[in-house]
């Protein structure tokens, strides 16, 4: 079974503007993996973090940028080296920061989480899972294709 649903590690780095105008600054996957691989990885899950910090470009101070961070590192060197679910987007502005992830199994990202988390002080998350086997959730950042 594949560790991850991407064959290449393509990212794309930019700046968009939300719905309500807000500037944000997306980093994504530049590209879908294929319909059956999708199909296999169909688990949305989203992690916001509300940042208390936030200034008035709405993204957050050095010290809690520096915790969002280590979340960050800690999913990647735990959940994601396991196989246990992969990364498709990071977005910051407005005061929130969002990571979107694609999973198999949500228990088994829940349980490698914890895992991943547990000399990690307590962080303000909030979680979403859905089934998207579109990946709706990496599709609408995509520039659109002709």
């Amino acid at each position: 079974m594949a560790v991850s649903p991407f064959e290449t590690d393509e990212w794309t780095v930019g700046e968009a503007q939300a719905a309500d105008g807000v500037s944000m600054i997306v980093r994504f996957r530049s590209h879908l993996p294929s319909a059956a691989t999708r199909e296999d990885w169909r688990h949305l899950i989203q992690i916001g973090w509300s940042c208390e910090s936030a200034g008035d470009d709405g993204m957050p101070d050095d010290v809690e940028s520096d915790l969002q961070d280590a979340f960050e590192d800690a999913l990647r060197a735990h959940v994601e080296a396991r196989g246990d679910a992969a990364q498709v987007a990071s977005l910051s502005g407005g005061g929130v920061r969002e990571w979107r992830y694609y999973t198999r199994d949500p228990e088994a990202f829940y349980r490698s989480l914890n895992e991943a988390l547990g000399s990690h002080p307590e962080y303000p998350l909030e979680f979403g899972t859905f089934e998207d086997p579109e990946w709706e959730g990496l599709a609408e950042l995509l520039p659109p294709t002709h």
